[in-house]
């Protein structure tokens, strides 16, 4: 017992009789995982005889199995792309259970993400061409410089020249107080995804009153936002990276600036490799999937609105119950985001019901399956023999005709005289639609 009269018990006996998971599928820490994975698998553990499995993304797994031994488990929908995700696997018996390690996988990229650069200037060979900078009342001015020839300390992409404000450089009282503006106007209103900048960075201060600031416009250079600022702090030998979607969504009046003041004898602020990025998506949009039945003949009818890396439409066909079979194939159009049109026609297709879909597959071997349409193909009412066509012919032409019911056919050609030159056909067919060759080149 203990003070307050308590009974602890500590009990010490043979470890817990069931081993963890192994051999996950996928393996710890693989990468590029297809958003299509099927199913979770893994090797059970020695005396294991029930288990939990916990899934989800990085830091939010969920349990997803409780109860009957498994050693696999079916995804129930597309994963996300470019997402980590985590899973664990609990092994139990009547007595005890064992938790296995965390596994986890990283999905592949969308490979439908454009991302365009919209400004890059290194500094090399241009000066101060892509910049318009003003002195805002100071002694000193933005200047480009080899970075190697100052105690700069940035990280290794940032070589050769750099873009500056040094007042250390400009030497004892000055002061510097300057912006510089990037000479373009950017149209963002497309980037939907994501915009952001980037640039290598050494801001070194002396005094609390010292400015370094990253500020954008939406109205024409109006009125200015800061994105990024550092005020009386330091911030060395970093790349810095600046999310501004939120900002510039839908704006296509978009400009960019430093703004530095250093009121005294100061230290500096140089920057290299300032970009500009965007990034959007560019779906194969399919806005029509239509089927139109014509005799025996089913004609497929499909757009698009916008294209990327489409190599093409593989057309596929389901009869009754059964399983999608490959017909056909159509190229795309690579990359465009101009409407295109596209048709296809399944013939000679005989009495039944049908269900079509489109496996639309890009370059990289991705793919992603359409909506799906159904046709019904109705069997002929009553015996026919169509006219031929082309008529006259030289020196062949075709025949069409139907029969009801599954029999025995015979389609016989005879002269002007009565008297038959030819037999076409001469057994037993099902009940459909059918066309046949004829070619009388060897006739007179």
């Amino acid at each position: 017992g203990n003070y307050q009269g308590w009974m602890s018990v500590v009990n010490f006996g043979p470890p817990c009789p069931v081993d963890p998971p192994t051999n996950p599928a996928p393996v710890n820490g693989a990468i590029d995982v297809p958003i299509t994975l099927a199913q979770l698998s893994w090797d059970n553990g020695v005396g294991a005889t029930v288990n939990e499995l916990y899934f989800g993304e990085a830091g939010n797994m969920v349990l997803v199995h409780s109860g009957s031994l498994i050693s696999s488990w079916p995804i129930p929908s597309n994963l996300s792309y470019n997402t980590t995700y985590q899973w664990r696997v609990v092994e139990m018996n009547d007595t005890c259970s064992v938790s296995g390690p965390v596994w986890s996988f990283i999905t592949e990229p969308n490979p439908d993400i454009v991302i365009d650069t919209l400004f890059f200037d290194a500094f090399e060979g241009e000066g101060l061409s892509n910049w318009v900078v003003t002195n805002d009342g100071g002694t000193c001015d933005w200047i480009t410089i080899d970075i190697a020839s100052r105690p700069y300390t940035m990280p290794a992409s940032a070589t050769g020249n750099g873009l500056t404000a040094d007042s250390d450089l400009c030497g004892s009282g000055t002061t510097l107080l300057s912006t510089a503006t990037i000479d373009a106007t950017f149209d963002l209103s497309s980037y939907t995804e994501m915009v952001w900048i980037e640039f290598d960075n050494d801001w070194r201060t002396i005094q609390a009153a010292d400015e370094a600031i990253v500020e954008m416009s939406i109205d024409g250079g109006a009125t200015w936002v800061s994105i990024w600022e550092r005020i009386g702090v330091s911030e060395r030998n970093t790349h810095e990276t600046v999310d501004v979607t939120s900002l510039v969504a839908g704006q296509t009046n978009v400009q960019f600036r430093l703004v530095t003041v250093q009121p005294g004898w100061d230290w500096w602020w140089t920057l290299d490799n300032f970009a500009i990025y965007g990034m959007f998506i560019i779906p194969v949009e399919l806005t029509s999937f239509a089927a139109v039945i014509a005799d025996d003949n089913v004609q497929l009818n499909w757009t698009t609105a916008t294209e990327l890396n489409n190599q093409g439409f593989e057309i596929q066909r389901r009869t009754g119950d059964g399983e999608f079979e490959k017909v056909g194939f159509v190229p795309g159009h690579g990359t465009t985001t101009e409407i295109q049109v596209y048709s296809y026609v399944d013939s000679k297709v005989a009495s039944g019901n049908y269900t079509y879909r489109l496996k639309q597959i890009d370059f990289n071997g991705t793919f992603e399956y359409s909506d799906e349409v159904a046709v019904e193909i109705t069997a002929p009412v009553e015996f026919t023999l169509e006219q031929n066509y082309p008529n006259p012919f030289n020196p062949s032409t075709v025949i069409k005709y139907s029969i009801p019911e599954n029999g025995f056919v015979t389609l016989d050609v005879y002269n002007l005289l009565g008297e038959k030159v030819t037999s076409l056909v001469n057994g037993v067919q099902e009940a459909g639609r059918y066309e046949i060759n004829f070619d009388a080149s060897n006739l007179a």
